[in-house]
């Protein structure tokens, strides 16, 4: 399981490296990748659970999210958004539909969750500074999961949230923090961020990271599965992969944002 969880980590994270650090057209096609396994993933959870979302339509809609972030067209951002609430909300009308709310709900859901927290390392890597940024972040992911990994398993004795993630523990998530941090500084040392936006970015982006590695595994366990997918071997899906990228790219993106002033 280790031996695998490694290798797979040693293919990707090359193919992630190069594409933050040529962007472009590169990294779009990484993170449409991102969205579009993600996507599947999170609505083969959602029919698991007994929901039946709009696959087809959540998954142009994550494409399209990803295309118009990059082009920099934020109307059309907010134009896919509302148009995929709208017609997901109609296509509930039909008598033959049952469990309207909750269908319509996990289809947009999908696309928010997803889809738009993904194109948000688009729009980070489109700041000034933007390689660097993009690099802290996924520093502070990888640093933050290895931590919480390896310490939960040997130190780990306080269950963090036993409801949501059995195996997951405070010793664990704690560790990720700190080492999220210092991975954060280790990437801001070498792009020369300041020590201090450094940290602070890390400290969010890695709290963040637990964050969505929690939800994920609240969404795993409503659909009784221990994986979102097979695709990485070690790992599982791209979600049980990206879970705490999604929302680490998020914040990561409004506190650099903040700090260029580009809001």
């Amino acid at each position: 399981m280790l031996g695998r969880r490694l290798l797979t980590a040693l293919t990707g994270i090359p193919i992630i490296v190069v594409g933050v650090w040529l962007g472009g057209e590169v990294l779009l096609v990484l993170v449409a990748a991102l969205i579009v396994f993600g996507l599947w993933e999170f609505y083969t959870l959602a029919d698991l659970a007994g929901y039946a979302p709009s696959r087809a339509v959540g998954v142009v809609a994550g494409v399209a999210l990803a295309v118009l972030a990059y082009l920099g067209d934020r109307r059309g951002v907010l134009a896919v958004l509302a148009a995929v609430v709208l017609y997901v909300l109609s296509t509930q009308l039909s008598p033959n539909r049952g469990r309207a709310l909750a269908n319509a709900a996990g289809t947009i859901l999908g696309v928010l969750y997803v889809g738009y927290f993904a194109t948000h390392l688009l729009l980070l890597r489109q700041l000034r500074q933007g390689m660097a940024f993009t690099f802290l972040v996924f520093g502070t992911v990888w640093a933050t999961d290895a931590a919480a990994y390896f310490v939960g398993r040997r130190l780990g004795r306080r269950k963090l949230l036993p409801q949501v993630s059995p195996n997951k523990t405070v010793e664990g998530a704690t560790a990720g923090v700190v080492c999220g941090v210092l991975g954060a500084l280790a990437v801001g040392l070498g792009f020369g961020i300041p020590p201090g936006v450094a940290a602070v970015a890390g400290a969010l982006c890695s709290t963040a990271a637990v964050a969505g590695d929690l939800w994920e595994s609240a969404l795993k366990r409503e659909a009784r599965v221990k994986d979102s997918g097979t695709i990485l071997p070690g790992h599982g899906g791209f979600l049980d992969r990206f879970d705490g990228v999604l929302f680490a790219a998020v914040v990561g993106y409004y506190v650099f944002a903040t700090w260029t002033g580009a809001l």
